[in-house]
């Protein structure tokens, strides 16, 4: 008795175009402000950021073990951040930030790990509170207080994430776990 090779071949054939149809390997990881990463590139991201951690002479607060979710936090508060080093003498440029990786280990970093490093760097600065008491930096001081006073100018930040991620909350101090509808309780 033969078995039919058809099947199999159709069986497979179904799954070859659903995985096109799903965009596997190109789904979205976050969009901030119509920025797209996909998720291949958050991780990607993760792995060189803790590349980096693991590489530094000497540890930064910023520079921890990450994961992906930490990775969207830094992306979707850049622009935030941007605001208030752009124009600075703090600004971050990339070729300070390609320097900075490739010291630690990462010569070809992915737009993501980018984007992320010059957030952590931003909020390294924030940290500092010798360079913020430098009289250069009283631009960075005046406008991180106005944009940090309130919730307002994270709010106005575009943030989707991928649920897999979890979910942007600016109250719950960024990307919180999303919890699917059959497991939460219901109040009786």
């Amino acid at each position: 008795m033969k078995r039919s090779r058809v099947i199999p071949a159709l069986a497979l054939t179904a799954v070859l175009a659903l995985a096109g149809c799903s965009g596997v390997g190109s789904d979205l990881g976050v969009a901030v402000d119509g920025e797209e990463y996909s998720v291949t590139e958050l991780q990607e991201a993760t792995t060189q950021l803790n590349e980096v951690a693991a590489n530094l002479e000497q540890p930064l607060q910023t520079f921890q073990e990450s994961s992906p979710q930490q990775v969207v936090t830094d992306l979707a508060v850049l622009p935030v951040l941007e605001q208030i080093f752009t124009g600075t003498p703090a600004e971050v440029t990339d070729s300070q930030l390609e320097e900075f990786l490739a010291g630690a280990g990462v010569a070809e970093p992915v737009e993501a790990t980018l984007e992320a490093a010059r957030s952590r760097q931003y909020q390294e600065r924030l940290g500092d509170m010798t360079l913020l008491q430098d009289p250069a930096m009283s631009e960075v001081v005046e406008r991180a207080q106005t944009l940090l006073a309130t919730p307002d100018a994270l709010a106005a930040v575009d943030v989707e994430v991928n649920p897999r991620y979890g979910s942007w909350d600016i109250a719950g101090g960024g990307v919180v776990p999303r919890i699917p509808e059959w497991i939460r309780s219901t109040e009786r």
